[in-house]
C-alpha cells in the first residue's frame, strides 16, 4: 500500500466520529481541511498546515497550523491548532454567536474542552473577555478565565442590565451590553 493511501486511511480513521443527527456540536462529523497536511503512522498524528479550516456542527476552527493526535479509543483526539491568531466560533443553542481567538487553541474531542492560551480572548456580542488562559466547556457553555498573576493582571466583568433581558426589542444599543475586559 502506497504512502498516499495510508495517509487517506489515517485521516479517515482519526475522523470517524458517530454521524447520528444530534443536537450537540460535538457529536457531529470533524471535517479538516488545509493546503499542506502531513501524516505521521508510526506516532499516529496528522499535521494539517497553511489556511487550515476544522468544522464540526457550528464550530469552526481556523489555524496556520494544526495537529491532530490520536487517542487511545475512538473520538479521543487532542487538535491543536496554532497561528498568528488561530480562531474558535461556535453558534450556541440560543443562537448567539460565540467567538475566540488566542495563539494557541487546544480541542479535547473526548471532553467536549476548548483550551485557549497566549492572548485568548473570548466575544459574545458586545460582551468580551481577555486572560491568559481561557477554558470552553461545549456541552454546558461554561468559560473559566485566569489571568497570568505573575504579571499582576486581573480579569474585570461589567454586567448591563439589557444583555440579560429574555425579549430584546431591536432597538436596543451597543452601550446597554456588558464589557468584559482583562486589566493590568
Amino acid at each position: 500500500m502506497n504512502l498516499n493511501k495510508l495517509t487517506v486511511l489515517l485521516t479517515i480513521s482519526l475522523f470517524n466520529v458517530n454521524a447520528s443527527a444530534l443536537e450537540s456540536d460535538f457529536n457531529q462529523p470533524i471535517h479538516v481541511s488545509s493546503i499542506k497536511q502531513h501524516a505521521s503512522l508510526k506516532t499516529n498524528t496528522v499535521i494539517f498546515t497553511d489556511e487550515v479550516l476544522l468544522t464540526q456542527g457550528s464550530i469552526k476552527i481556523t489555524a496556520d497550523k494544526l495537529t491532530v493526535i490520536r487517542g487511545a479509543k475512538p473520538n479521543h483526539e487532542m487538535m491543536i491548532a496554532e497561528g498568528n491568531v488561530a480562531t474558535f466560533h461556535q453558534t450556541q443553542d440560543d443562537g448567539k454567536p460565540l467567538d475566540a481567538q488566542a495563539k494557541n487553541i487546544s480541542y479535547d474531542v473526548a471532553k467536549g474542552k476548548i483550551t485557549l492560551s497566549k492572548s485568548a480572548q473570548v466575544k459574545q456580542l458586545d460582551s468580551h473577555v481577555n486572560g491568559g488562559e481561557i477554558v470552553y466547556f461545549l456541552e454546558s457553555q461554561e468559560l473559566n478565565v485566569t489571568t497570568d498573576q505573575n504579571k499582576k493582571e486581573r480579569v474585570q466583568t461589567v454586567f448591563l442590565p439589557a444583555q440579560f433581558e429574555k425579549d430584546k426589542s431591536t432597538n436596543s444599543t451597543k452601550s446597554s451590553t456588558p464589557k468584559t475586559t482583562g486589566e493590568k
